[in-house]
């Protein structure tokens, strides 16, 4: 007996490609379980999610006595039944052509998932996963705004077993051929970042701001900030908000050169000072920690990258479903000549929870002379070094200084607001910045058409390159804002299937209309006389 479903009961969204039912049978021999741990792990997951307000409330429910947090531990018991009946229930085998993974109780679910639709296998593993020998492995076909399968957890030589099978089933027949030293069979290392590159990277990627950040919330959770700011400004209230508002009601009243206030101001920047240093000794470590024996690794048609001390992330990334190239270099980072590599892939992001195994990053840091190389192996046939750059007119640059001289006043209002008569001095300095800023933007600012991509490329301090070849590109649009009818101008813009919102895409602004247009003509016609290649 067999009952097709249409959808699956979980009301997750999920790609076609995986074909849902329900079987009423015995289970297989061939079927594989999770392992059991994957209670315990479950339940982890829980505490770790409810930690931090677990943290805080007891911090602050001393105060006020203890009420409904004495019996909120009790939730754990309804999880922990759902954890066992998940284990009990959860199976999986390989066919000779696909995936099946069969799930629930009392609404059961197969999923059938060819080989060939499977796009991304990636696993993590943190100090217990390594501890006792498991990972948590993902399935994802790309297809939908969530993965296929979420496998919490595996023994990892099961996972091991099933990204072989399916890669075999793929048809990748290098699964099996012999290695190089370092690397798995058919596979071949790309990159390695030593101990020294990645604390290279943090010093550059400046991530530090995040943790300080997330250190600060909680200290403002349990009231730990406003004391320490309260001490630090000499103000006779607790709060922290009330220290800061002083502080600037101090600035505002006048700029005196008195000893005072000049002391006040040298310890101010002397603490900004040391502000930043911490800012980057965390952002070295954080990214020490994070990115910890990161390899680049390709093995047929995957790229693989692998990083993590305590966390160990393996994350897959199909060379077929990469749909744009972005080369980024920052200003310290240009002068040191490295540059970061990310790619925009089809597939679905995971959701929140899958944060830690997300793709972009292809090379966090790389030496310029090694970009070549790499982009050999991702876009065959583009040579960077060789593209013919177009550039917006001349007359795109009153438009630009426009922008710039927002930013520039605005920031010398503030002076003035804040320094009052000494404010003064900052509105030249912002309109020569402003000047400044407008004509290397432009300078920075042009596109390109190869015989297999379109190139785009932007920004003044921090430079980015995003190619998008033509097997790519899913619509090419034009588009014309208020300002753009006004001065004859249009911007062009390319989709692809894996384009995020605040990623740089290409997005070719101030082109003459007729420029435009041609490029738009140009661009659809090359798309259409390329195969799609999903």
């Amino acid at each position: 007996m067999r009952r097709s479903i249409c959808t699956a009961s979980t009301g997750r969204r999920r790609s076609p490609s995986a074909i849902i039912s329900w079987r009423g049978r015995a289970t297989m021999p061939s079927d594989r379980r999770l392992h059991p741990l994957s209670i315990l792990f479950s339940l982890g997951a829980l505490l770790r999610t409810v930690a931090l307000p677990a943290l805080v409330l007891l911090f602050t429910a001393g105060s006020r006595g203890w009420g409904w947090e004495l019996w909120a531990p009790l939730l754990l018991i309804p999880n922990g039944i759902v954890a066992l009946g998940r284990y009990l229930t959860f199976r999986y085998r390989f066919e000779p052509h696909e995936l099946v993974i069969r799930s629930g109780f009392l609404f059961r679910q197969e999923r059938h998932i060819p080989y060939g639709r499977i796009q991304n296998l990636d696993a993590v593993q943190n100090v217990f996963h390594r501890m006792f020998g498991v990972v948590t492995v993902r399935v994802d076909t790309g297809g939908g705004q969530e993965p296929e399968a979420r496998m919490s957890v595996l023994p990892f030589a099961a996972f091991e077993e099933m990204r072989r099978i399916v890669r075999l089933g793929r048809g990748d027949e290098s699964a099996g051929a012999a290695a190089e030293p370092g690397a798995a069979a058919g596979e071949r290392v790309l990159l390695r970042l030593a101990p020294r590159d990645l604390l290279l990277h943090g010093l550059l990627d400046n991530r530090g701001f995040v943790l300080v950040a997330a250190a600060w919330g909680v200290l403002w959770e349990m009231k730990v900030s406003d004391r320490i700011l309260g001490r630090f400004w000499r103000t006779d209230r607790d709060l922290s908000r009330e220290a800061i508002e002083s502080a600037m009601r101090t600035v505002s009243d006048g700029f005196t050169l008195s000893g005072h206030l000049l002391g006040r101001v040298g310890s101010a920047l002397l603490a900004f000072v040391v502000f930043l240093l911490v800012v980057r000794l965390l952002s070295m470590g954080w990214a020490l920690i994070r990115l910890h024996g990161f390899r680049l690794v390709l093995a047929g048609e995957d790229l693989r990258t692998e990083h993590g001390l305590f966390t160990r992330v393996v994350a897959t990334i199909p060379l077929r479903r990469i749909q744009a190239v972005t080369v980024k270099e920052g200003p310290f980072a240009r002068r040191l000549g490295r540059v970061a590599v990310r790619v925009e892939t089809a597939g679905s992001d995971g959701g929140e929870q899958e944060k830690a195994t997300q793709r972009e990053w292809l090379a966090p840091i790389l030496r310029r002379q090694e970009l070549q190389g790499l982009l050999d192996e991702v876009l065959p046939g583009l040579h960077l070094a060789e593209v013919t750059w177009s550039s917006a007119p001349p007359r795109a640059f009153r438009r630009v200084l426009k922008k710039w001289l927002n930013a520039g006043l605005g920031l010398a209002f503030g002076g003035v607001v804040f320094l009052q008569a000494w404010g003064l001095l900052l509105v030249p300095v912002g309109l020569a910045w402003a000047w400044l800023g407008a004509r290397r933007t432009l300078d920075h600012l042009g596109w390109a058409v190869t015989e297999g991509a379109v190139l785009f490329r932007s920004g003044w301090l921090w430079r980015q390159i995003t190619v998008a070849p033509f097997g790519k590109i899913q619509a090419v649009a034009l588009h014309e804002s208020p300002f753009d009818r006004r001065a004859g101008m249009a911007r062009l813009r390319v989709d692809t299937a894996g384009a995020k919102d605040l990623g740089h895409r290409v997005d070719i602004p101030y082109l003459e209309r007729a420029t435009a247009q041609g490029l738009r003509d140009l661009l659809a016609r090359r798309a259409a006389q390329t195969a799609f290649k999903w």
